[in-house]
């Protein structure tokens, strides 16, 4: 039955028989269809297998491997251009390159001369009397020019289908490479010209090349490329850039270890290196060029502070840990040996950020720029509205101040903001991706008349608040958040822990759990938090009206701000 034939399904009801294997996952962002889950052909069969049926069965088999090996090494090519990898043109390489070339073009040609016969023969002779001489030529002249537009494609096409990436001001790599591939046509001018006199040459053998000097295929190096290149799309900027030096950890302690072979010993070993690395390793002179090793033993003979547990737990175990579950589910490994690693953070949580009192937002809103109402022409809005946004939708900083024009409007009719990832401005996470409505207190308080106001002088895609935008590590609204910690604890000089504009959203998270919201799926998408135990994207699923009626529940006793709302004849 055909069923039995792997990767063969047959449908119920018709009996047709389907081949369907699923791409891996870390080719998937890469095939020529981004995101394309499987490969389906159908087979021409019903039932059971036939001699036609197998025949397309064996092409889907080849086609999958191919699509597999091109999506892999443009993912290897991707990972490389992030982190500006390059692949040095060494002899040995390409050697490689050159075998493989070889390889190629006999099997290419072999097929032809099967199917096309003699008359293909006859004109071929002709055509190699013709570009012999000219491979010949080249070489004895030293003709690069020359070499560069006969062989320049054919280079660009191996480099790409072994996923290297080269450094374009690598000329003497690039000379060597091209003088290479035209000796192989001037070998393979002999061999071709046996072959169209009858005689059997073999086809030279597809080079088997050792993927580092141990011959270990799957490396940690090689994981951390391919999971790179399966998330980055799904990345923030800043996580992009939180996971370099997790990046820099494992290739330099783990690099050419293959994945399987990692264990709990060798994991608890990296655990305890984190927990002894310096803090600012990377920005610090006295540790450039330093391994992870040996900057961790330089820190400790200066007695260099170490990096605090937050960083330890979260900034590196957690993603450490994510990229060995990527592996396990990609049966790369059969375990996962970085789970539970942990470093007991002495800082209660609750004494990391405190959210703003009563006391302090009357005083706060009481007082310049919020001691009368902003007039819509104010070059600095972000600084009047960003706060009042932050305190009624419990939004982080960036993702208010990266908002564009287009990104407020209606949906189904009510007023609402568009959390999303563009072109120079990344989020946070995925939940963060989200689509929330306004706080009537805001519309209240003159939002709408602002935003109509800018849109009558600006383009769509311009920012909301001017002076909220990047700096040049692209984090939305730094210069705000600079202006208003000094605000708050240089004018104001107010009492608390790391009091800025990131408390807001500790007093918007308060008043859900007043209002029994906090930790429920609808809190949590307000939030733009991970809903536990699921993948679903809750911000897009969830009715707006069903959010707006959860958001009308917040409120502030205590804090009046009358002062700031708009009249009704304005």
């Amino acid at each position: 039955m055909g069923k039995s034939v792997p990767w063969v399904q047959e449908d119920p009801k018709t009996g047709r028989l389907i081949y369907r294997r699923a791409y891996p996952e870390d080719v998937r962002p890469f095939l020529p269809k981004p995101g394309t889950r499987e490969l389906k052909v159908p087979l021409g069969a019903s039932r059971a297998m036939t001699a036609s049926a197998f025949r397309t069965y064996e092409q889907s088999k080849r086609r999958f491997d191919e699509d597999v090996k091109a999506a892999r090494s443009a993912g290897n090519l991707h990972a490389k251009k992030v982190e500006g990898a390059r692949d040095a043109l060494s002899p040995g390489r390409v050697s490689e390159l050159a075998e493989l070339f070889r390889h190629q073009w006999h099997s290419s040609d072999d097929n032809s001369l099967r199917l096309r016969g003699g008359e293909w023969a006859d004109r071929a002779e002709a055509g190699w009397d013709w570009m012999g001489t000219d491979f010949q030529e080249w070489k004895r002249e030293g003709d690069m020019e020359a070499m560069e537009d006969r062989w320049g494609r054919a280079a660009d096409a191996l480099l790409k289908g072994e996923g290297l990436l080269t450094d374009p001001d690598d000329h003497d790599g690039r000379e060597r490479l091209l003088w290479a591939l035209n000796d192989v046509a001037l070998e393979y001018e002999e061999d071709a010209r046996k072959r169209l006199a009858g005689k059997l040459v073999p086809i030279p053998p597809k080079p088997e090349r050792q993927s580092n000097p141990r011959g270990r295929k799957r490396t940690v190096t090689a994981l951390v490329d391919a999971y790179v290149a399966d998330k980055w799309e799904g990345w923030s900027t800043s996580t992009r850039k939180a996971f370099a030096p997790v990046s820099k950890v494992l290739k330099d302690l783990l690099g050419d270890r293959e994945v399987a072979e990692i264990d709990r010993e060798t994991a608890r070993e990296v655990y305890q290196l984190v927990q002894a690395l310096p803090v600012n390793m990377s920005k610090l002179a006295v540790f450039k060029g330093m391994g992870v090793r040996e900057a961790v033993e330089e820190a400790k003979r200066r007695g260099s502070p170490t990096i605090a547990p937050k960083t330890i737990n979260e900034g590196y175990m957690v993603h450490i840990a994510g990229v060995f579950n990527w592996a396990r589910r990609e049966e790369w490994t059969s375990k996962s040996p970085f789970e539970g690693f942990r470093v007991v953070d002495p800082v209660h949580a609750a004494d990391k950020r405190d959210p703003f009192t009563t006391d302090q937002l009357r005083t706060l809103f009481s007082s310049a720029p919020w001691e009368k109402r902003l007039g819509n022409d104010d070059e600095k809005p972000g600084r009047y509205w960003v706060p009042l946004i932050a305190l009624l939708s419990g939004m982080r900083m960036a993702e208010i101040a990266g908002l564009r024009l287009k990104d407020i409007g209606e949906v189904e009719g009510i007023p609402a903001f568009v959390v999303r990832r563009y072109e120079g401005r990344g989020i946070k996470n995925k939940e963060s991706r989200r689509v929330l409505p306004i706080h009537s207190e805001l519309l209240h308080l003159g939002l709408e008349a602002f935003v109509a106001h800018w849109r009558s002088k600006a383009e769509p895609d311009d920012l909301l608040f001017p002076d909220g935008k990047a700096n040049v590590r692209q984090q939305g609204g730094a210069k705000l958040g600079e202006w208003f910690s000094d605000l708050v604890n240089k004018e104001h000089e107010f009492i608390g822990t790391k009091l800025g504009m990131h408390s807001f959203r500790h007093n918007f998270e308060d008043r859900l759990k007043a209002k029994g919201v906090y930790g429920t799926a609808v809190g949590r998408v307000l939030s733009g938090r991970k809903i536990p135990g699921s993948e679903a994207d809750y911000g897009s699923s969830f009715p707006i009206e069903v959010l707006q009626e959860s958001l009308e529940k917040v409120s502030y006793p205590g804090l009046d701000l009358s002062h700031l709302k708009l009249l009704t004849d304005d």
